[in-house]
This record gives C-alpha cells, sequence and structure tokens, in this order.
C-alpha cells in the first residue's frame, strides 16, 4: 500500500492521469474512418490503450473522495496515518484505504464506481464486502449510484456486516 502523506497532492496525481487519458483520447478520436477494418482496428487500439486507465483513474478518485468523506464526518483521528491501493493493486488482505493510529487499524475501506450490481458486478460486491467485513478497524463501502448503494446495503444487512455503505457524489 502507498502512503498518502498530502491529499491534495494525491489530487493532483488523479488531475494529471485524467489529463493524460482525455489527451490520448483525443489523439484517437482526431480523425473520421472510411473503411471498416481501419475503424475496427482503431477502435481495438482505443479500447487496448484506455479502457484500464479509464477504470482505475475513476476508482483513485472515489478512494480520494472517500477520504475527505471520512475525515469531514470524523471517522478517524486527525492524526491518522492514510494508506491506499490507488490502482487495485492491494492483495486480498489489503483494502482499497486503509487508516491507522498509534499503531492500530482504525479504518478499512473498498471502493467501486461500478454503476449496476447485475451479474458479475453483483457477484464481485459480494466477495469484496465479505473480505472487507473480516478486516480491522471501522468499515466502510463506497459506491456511486443509488442502485449500488440498495444492494450494499442489502448485502450488509443480510449478512450481517458492519460496513457502512456511502454513496458519494460527483
Amino acid at each position: 500500500m502507498e502512503r498518502i502523506d498530502n491529499i491534495d497532492q494525491a489530487k493532483e496525481k488523479v488531475l494529471s492521469d485524467m489529463n493524460t487519458f482525455l489527451s490520448s483520447v483525443r489523439e484517437f478520436a482526431d480523425e473520421n474512418v472510411e473503411d471498416l477494418g481501419v475503424g475496427l482496428s482503431k477502435l481495438r487500439s482505443i479500447r487496448s490503450s484506455v479502457y484500464e486507465n479509464l477504470n482505475q483513474i475513476q476508482h483513485e478518485y472515489l478512494i480520494l473522495q472517500g477520504l475527505i468523506w471520512l475525515n469531514s464526518n470524523e471517522h478517524a483521528h486527525p492524526e491518522t496515518q492514510w494508506y491506499w491501493n490507488p490502482r487495485q493493486t492491494g492483495d486480498s488482505a489489503e483494502p482499497d484505504l486503509r487508516g491507522t493510529y498509534e499503531g492500530q487499524v482504525v479504518v478499512s475501506a473498498e471502493a467501486t464506481t461500478s454503476e449496476k450490481p447485475q451479474g458479475v458486478i453483483d457477484t464481485r460486491m459480494k466477495n469484496t464486502m465479505a473480505k472487507l467485513n473480516v478486516m480491522e478497524g471501522k468499515k466502510f463501502y463506497f459506491i456511486r449510484t443509488n442502485a449500488m448503494e440498495m444492494r450494499a446495503d442489502t448485502k450488509a444487512t443480510n449478512n450481517g456486516w458492519q460496513i457502512t455503505v456511502v454513496k458519494l457524489e460527483g
């Protein structure tokens, strides 16, 4: 996990990633195609070049929004040290965001930018929440949509998990 020493620097990193991403999208979309084969080749290149970054940048930003929400709502001591896996690179024992204070884990949080809890997303949500449930500290699950909030709340209630589901805007 990477330590977050300065939230503003982390925001600047995500903003830089966003601008780099958008610049590459503009490069791909700067001309029309006249041939189906060329068009398909171009679409495949776009997908392979931008798909992963599109997901990861949104994930990074949601984690930061979650951290800001936690601090604003006093869910951690002001001197809590924060660590994150901005690119979903943590192992099964690591959350997306972890707060420690005086050597103890006080917050564990996961984040998902998925829009609808259907199919694989619903299964992934259950697995992620089950993983989060056994972690130390207060547990939070950050999401974006009403549908995801309702489904995550249902999973937490039905499984007896002490996980606070938080819908963040923006």
